[in-house]
């Protein structure tokens, strides 16, 4: 019985040196495919993207401030700020169905950088709009504020947060609103709000003050919606090679160290990116190994 399983070794090591080349190509392969797909996937259409930009943003993304250009793509975890006057538009597929507006004054983290079946922005100044199409049956989208948490499984809604107040604005379909415990736990009862309604939330208190929509308000969010529709799908790049030309734009206005020092930020903040620098690196081995 140990001399079959001694021969069985003997064997399996001589035909792995034979197979050597052929085993390293395919592990290596395999490996290049699964780090390709992670780029792919980092500059694919539905992700998170700068459509517009109004004004002077930023993104704090591990511990560095890099300042916002359209077609910019952001990562879960990026923290959008705006200043007086200044505003950004984030889509999250080509054909800007779902958009968010970050209004002036903002502070905004993307805790979702895609919109998959349950997505969560939190907010803890300012106002957002948004407006999801493309939301699939049963996915939710909640944006989390230190006052009270704001969701919609359909279409679109409003946030305007000042300190320990809020106010929710329902456009379109329904949205449900719930406070939080001192804890800063959602409480258990949620308000479903009616298309055309807004409700005022206290800190710590229950949604409870419902009122109407005023024409103003409404006259904004159509005026907002004229302008998306008139936007190209194209508006919004979709490819890595757009968003670079989006950064090398600012050249000419920037000191090149900024320019130099935001790119390598960039760069090296983006695991895909690296990935993909790996991938080209494993595709030369693969070629060295079968030749």
């Amino acid at each position: 019985m140990r001399t079959r399983k001694k021969k069985k070794v003997v064997i399996g090591r001589r035909w792995f040196r034979e197979n050597q080349a052929v085993v390293i190509g395919v592990t290596l392969t395999l490996l290049a495919a699964f780090l390709a797909g992670g780029f792919l996937f980092r500059y694919s259409d539905d992700h998170a993207r700068v459509l517009r930009l109004s004004g002077e943003a930023y993104v704090e993304r591990g511990g560095d401030r890099i300042r916002l250009a359209e077609g910019m793509v952001l990562n879960q975890y990026d923290k959008i700020l705006t200043g007086s006057g200044s505003s950004v538009e984030v889509t999250f597929d080509d054909k800007n169905r779902d958009i968010i507006r970050v209004g002036s004054d903002s502070r905004v983290v993307l805790e979702s950088a895609v919109i998959e079946r349950y997505t969560t922005i939190f907010m803890d100044r300012g106002d957002i709009i948004l407006k999801c199409e493309n939301l699939e049956k049963g996915s939710t989208l909640k944006v989390r504020t230190p006052v009270a948490v704001c969701g919609v499984r359909g279409t679109s809604f409003g946030i305007k947060l000042n300190g320990k107040d809020a106010v929710m604005f329902d456009y379109e379909s329904k949205i449900f609103v719930k406070g939080l415990t001192r804890d800063f736990v959602e409480m258990d009862d949620e308000l479903l709000l009616s298309e055309g309604w807004k409700v005022n939330v206290s800190q710590f208190e229950k949604p409870v003050r419902v009122e109407k929509i005023t024409s103003d308000e409404t006259a904004a969010w159509e005026a907002w919606l004229k302008e998306i529709a008139a936007l190209s799908p194209d508006a919004g790049p979709s490819s890595a090679l757009k968003t670079a030309h989006s950064m090398i734009r600012g050249v000419s206005i920037e000191m090149p160290t900024t320019v130099m020092s935001r790119f390598m930020i960039n760069i090296t903040s983006s695991i895909s990116v690296i990935a993909f620098m790996l991938y080209l690196a494993l595709a030369v081995n693969i070629g060295r190994v079968f030749l």
